[in-house]
Parts: C-alpha cells; sequence; structure tokens
C-alpha cells in the first residue's frame, strides 16, 4: 500500500509524461478522439492525483495507486469513483455533470502505474505547463497562436516587477494560469510558512486571469483553486471584445485597477483581429501616420485587421492603475521594425519603459522557432523627460532547440557542478534579475549583454538591445573612420536610389505556405538561407513553378538585388545574399527584404 509519505521526487516529470503520451498515441491513434479530448483526460487524471495527495495526511493511504493484486478493472472503478466523489463533487460549479473518467481501464492503469510513486507538486515548478507542453501544445499553437511560457521566463519576469501582497495582479491571456501561481508562490515566499494561512486568502482574491479558451480557464480555476483551497477570480472572455464581457466579469476586471500586470499573449500575423466592433476600442485599432520624422498620429481611420499582440499591448495598458507596471512577452519584430514605430508612440504617450529583454531564440522550442522579447513598462500621467532603461540580451535558455536542457561546461567539455554535485542549468535568467538591479550604462567600447541606456540616446524608436551592442557599436567606430561616409537607407529611398513600394517601403518576400513544400524544384529562400552575400539554393523547402508563378511579378528577384534578413534571431539578423543570374528563379520569404537599385 502507497503511502502518501512514501512519494518521491523525479528528477524529469516530462519523460515520464512523453511515456504516458506513446501510450495515448499508440492506444488512440486509429480512434475519433482528438488532441484536446485526449489531453482533457490526461488532466483530469493529474487532477486526481492533486486532490488526493493534498487531501490526504502522511501517513494515509493514497488512493491514485495500483494496490495489492488489483487488475485493470478494480483500478479503473476506484479512480473513477475517486473523480466523482473528491473531484467533481468538490468543483461542481467548474466541472461539467456529464463529465467523467472516459480513458480505457487499461489506459487508467498504464497512467497511475507511471505517476503512482511520484510527488507532482514537489516534482515541478509548474504540473501543468509540463504537462500541457507534451499532451496540448500542437493542438493551442494550431487553434490560435499559442504558446506556454517557460517558468523561467514566468519567475524571472515576477522576480523583475517585484510584486507585493496587496498588489492587484492580472494576466489577461492566463491561459493555465502560469503566472498567476508564480505570483501566488512568489508572494508566499515573502513570509514565514506558518503566515499562508491568513495571507493565501488575500493574495488569491488580489489574483485575476481571463482567456477566451473555455478549457484553459476551467483547469486554470482547478489547478488554482486545488493548490490553494480559495476560489480562483478566472473568467472566460476574449480579453479584446471589451464590449462582451459578462456582467460578472465587468464588475471584477475594471480598467485603471491593477497594480502589475504579467502576460504572454498569442500572436501571429495569421490570427489578426479584423472586426471593427473590437478595433475601434483601441488607439493601436486605428491607422497612424508619420507626419514627420518619427512622428506618429493617430487618425480616425480604423485598420483594417491588427495582430492580437499589438492590441494586448494597449489593453494592458487600459486595464493599469496609474503608476501599474506590466511585464509582456511579445515577438521581436515589434522592437525594430520601422512599420511598428508607431506602437512606440503610443507606448510613449503612455507611460515610461523600464526594460527590454532579448531572449534565445529557442525560447519557445520545440514548438515554435518565434524570436521573442520581454517588455516592461510603467504607467504615468507625468513621464519623466529623461529617465534609464534597463536593457538584455539573454543567450542561454536552459535548454536546446529540440527542448533539451542545457548545462554549462568546463573547458575540456564536462559539466559544471553545483555544491550538491548536480549539473548546472546554463540559464542566463536565473540571476538576471539581479543583474538588472547593478547594471552599468551602455559603453560601445565594451563588450556588454546588460546595461542601461538614457531614453534619448534610442535611436528611431528601436528597442532591440543587440542593436546598440552591435550595430550602433560599429556605426560609431565607422563614424569616426574618415574613410566611410555614413548614408542612411532612409536618404537613399529619398534620393530615388533604393526602390520602394506604392506605400513607401522597402518591399520584403511573402508566405507560401507549408502545404506547397516539395511541389517541385523552385527554391522557397528563408532567412538562415543567406550569408556572406550567398543565397543557398540547397534550401531544403522547394515549391513548383506554377506556385512560382503566382509570385514571380510581384517579388520580381533581379540580378543585382540584395537580400537582408529582417527580424529573427540576433544571429540570423542582417545577413545577407546578393541576387546573381543563377539565383532569379526563387521565392523570398516575409521576413526579408529586397533591397533594389533605381540607378
Amino acid at each position: 500500500m502507497l503511502r502518501k509519505k512514501d512519494l518521491v521526487i523525479t528528477p524529469n516529470l516530462k519523460s515520464t509524461f512523453e511515456r504516458i503520451n506513446q501510450h495515448l498515441y499508440a492506444k488512440l491513434k486509429h480512434m475519433d478522439t482528438d488532441t484536446r479530448t485526449r489531453s482533457k483526460e490526461i488532466i483530469n487524471l493529474l487532477l486526481c492525483k492533486l486532490v488526493d495527495k493534498i487531501s490526504k495526511d502522511s501517513e494515509d493511504i493514497l488512493d491514485f495507486s495500483i494496490r495489492n493484486e488489483e487488475n485493470e478493472d478494480l483500478l479503473f472503478k476506484r479512480i473513477y469513483n475517486f473523480f466523482e466523489d473528491n473531484v467533481k463533487s468538490r468543483y461542481n460549479d467548474i466541472i461539467n455533470e456529464n463529465e467523467h473518467v472516459g480513458l480505457s481501464a487499461n489506459l487508467v492503469y498504464i497512467v497511475v502505474q507511471e505517476l503512482q510513486n511520484y510527488s507532482l507538486v514537489q516534482s515541478s515548478k509548474d504540473i501543468l505547463s509540463d504537462a500541457f507542453e507534451i499532451f496540448v501544445s500542437k493542438v493551442l499553437k494550431e487553434a490560435g497562436g499559442q504558446f506556454f511560457t517557460p517558468p523561467n521566463i514566468i519567475k524571472f519576469m515576477v522576480n523583475y516587477l517585484d510584486p507585493d501582497i496587496d498588489s492587484k495582479i492580472l494576466d489577461p491571456a492566463c491561459g493555465h494560469g502560469g503566472f498567476l501561481l508564480e505570483v501566488k508562490d512568489y508572494l508566499l515566499s515573502k513570509f514565514k510558512k506558518e503566515d499562508n494561512d491568513s495571507n493565501v486568502p488575500k493574495i488569491i482574491s488580489n489574483i485575476c486571469g481571463i482567456d477566451k479558451d473555455s478549457f484553459l480557464v476551467r483547469i486554470c480555476r482547478l489547478y488554482l483553486e486545488i493548490l490553494s483551497g480559495e476560489h480562483a477570480n478566472i473568467f472566460c472572455e476574449d480579453s479584446l471584445d471589451i464590449e462582451n464581457y459578462r456582467d460578472s466579469t465587468r464588475a471584477k476586471i475594471q480598467e485603471g485597477s491593477y497594480d502589475y500586470i504579467f502576460t504572454n499573449p498569442p500572436f501571429g500575423a495569421r490570427i489578426p483581429i479584423n472586426s471593427e466592433e473590437i478595433l475601434k476600442n483601441y488607439e493601436l485599432g486605428h491607422v497612424w501616420k508619420n507626419t514627420h520624422e518619427n512622428d506618429w498620429v493617430m487618425q480616425d481611420k480604423l485598420i483594417k485587421r491588427q495582430p492580437p499582440q499589438i492590441l494586448f499591448i494597449e489593453r494592458c495598458i487600459q486595464l493599469l492603475r496609474v503608476g501599474g507596471k506590466l511585464g509582456i512577452v511579445l515577438p521581436e519584430g515589434i522592437f525594430g521594425n520601422p512599420t511598428n514605430r508607431y506602437i512606440w508612440e503610443y507606448i510613449h504617450q503612455k507611460g515610461m519603459i523600464l526594460g527590454v529583454v532579448s531572449l534565445d531564440q529557442n525560447t519557445f522550442q520545440p514548438f515554435t522557432c518565434n524570436k521573442t522579447s520581454i517588455l516592461f513598462f510603467q504607467k504615468l500621467d507625468i513621464i519623466p523627460t529623461e529617465y534609464s532603461v534597463d536593457f538584455a540580451i539573454v543567450d542561454n535558455i536552459g535548454h536546446d532547440k529540440d527542448g533539451k536542457d542545457l548545462f554549462k561546461l568546463n573547458k575540456d567539455g564536462s559539466y559544471k557542478h553545483d555544491d550538491e554535485g548536480r549539473p548546472i542549468i546554463n540559464d542566463d535568467l536565473i540571476d538576471l534579475h539581479n543583474d538588472l538591479q547593478k547594471v552599468e550604462d551602455f559603453n560601445y567600447l565594451k563588450e556588454q549583454k546588460v546595461f542601461k541606456l538614457k531614453n534619448n540616446l534610442i535611436k528611431n524608436k528601436i528597442y532591440i538591445p543587440y542593436y546598440y551592442t552591435g550595430v550602433e557599436k560599429t556605426l560609431n567606430l565607422l563614424a569616426k573612420d574618415k574613410n566611410f561616409e555614413l548614408i542612411s537607407i532612409k536618404q537613399l529611398t529619398e534620393d530615388k536610389i533604393i526602390y520602394t513600394n506604392k506605400n513607401g517601403y522597402i518591399p520584403r518576400g511573402d508566405e507560401i505556405g507549408s502545404q506547397v513544400y516539395g511541389l517541385g524544384d523552385i527554391p522557397f529562400i528563408r532567412t538562415s538561407d543567406l550569408n556572406n552575400w550567398e543565397i543557398n539554393l540547397n534550401s531544403n523547402k522547394h515549391t513548383s513553378k506554377e506556385v512560382h508563378e503566382k509570385y514571380k511579378q510581384k517579388q520580381n528577384i533581379e540580378v543585382g538585388d540584395i537580400l537582408l534578413v529582417k527580424d529573427g534571431g540576433s544571429n540570423l539578423i542582417g545577413k545577407t545574399g546578393y541576387v546573381s543570374d543563377l539565383d532569379t528563379n526563387i521565392i523570398i520569404q516575409s521576413h526579408i527584404f529586397q533591397f533594389k537599385t533605381l540607378e
């Protein structure tokens, strides 16, 4: 008989979930069950295990275990009844009456067998994050650009902004509640354990979450309530669709009332907001016009569509009180693209940039290679004319592109170990919040990954830190060399030396869609195919001549064109390729600028 005191910690809970997922796939791949349904079944069993552990004393025998000589059918009946009597009945306002344990007796037996000996709470900082990474991430990516935020990102963001126990805190795209759980743990860590009983109700009552995915909202509420024992303020709404909030949501979620907002909103050009009913409620839902040098003014006309992450910036600022602070994960292109500079005009009108942290390309791998940065912001009525902005470049995120842990190495290639003999994870974020407290001013003569820069030294609303450590540093050195004359691309376009499209922008490529890969021999050139002025025609993505014809006239690739990577990782931005007479039959990706000379 397994007792609560017998539970042990597993160093890699995700590998256990991987084994379970392999069993699920093998057993269910020919059945009519989608990924979300299978995921829900696993989550229900995880909830059974959590409730079982939390409700038991040290010497108690656990229900979530295989008892002596117990067969699959007997175990299934016991787990089925446990879910009905101890999970569903306790949380009947969250779990539907018609919901039951739906996996077969054989699969329930396998799941219990794999998990029974482990303490999930002690084995993982965020159990559901690990579970969703294995069971749910693919379906969420396909459904709406959602990616679960790695726990080390969450922990760093909360540490950097440092909320206190009286703070009102919100995540308007809360998912399963990763930020909210970290805030709870962070605030409790400030007090003695014996004070937690009195502090938990206050903390949970001050925490709110919103998500439009009803499955995630339900799980977030359950998770918070199981771990805290308190009612959780989690609402199922489209955060951006303000006018259609339910009355109960509107009563709790009020603009100008939150001290801290932490969020990682869904993002992507493929899930734009095009509803006028939503866009009209946002300044960033309107067209902005560049009237003078870097001077953007909002127009009366609504924009046709806007990626959700841009509207989320404004929604967060609407919800903050004056003096409140925001930490938000955003695609890195927003921080430097010329077409996005009106966003920074809006942000500057509303408060002060506290910091920008550029994250490693592998941060959200193995699920997406999207390059992201964190924006920290404070809402103010009176904005100082001069202040410093924290910048940091994170090169090591603790895992590789396959999601496998990366450890610090000695010069001979062996692992570095801590005082207890454990290999040390190679993660710049662990101490970054401390490093930013003692950060030095930017100095282009030094090698710096962490620095601060006066706001009046920010060039052209560019908030990409390696622009200053790389491009700006190089430009400063070249400017002092009499052998060079520096001319801006803007000047070259105004002098009609470089071609611009009808909107006045440098043209860029297109996305052709993965469904047409492999249809022929025409190379689809991506950011990784440009380097040292060469174009890799052996790209592993090719398409047909028919697809090429669709883009041939628009892209008009000619000898002498210069292709330049516009966004992506710091190891990709600025990579170039020169189009020779061998390179004209190609299609270029949307992340690539095409420079064409007119003279």
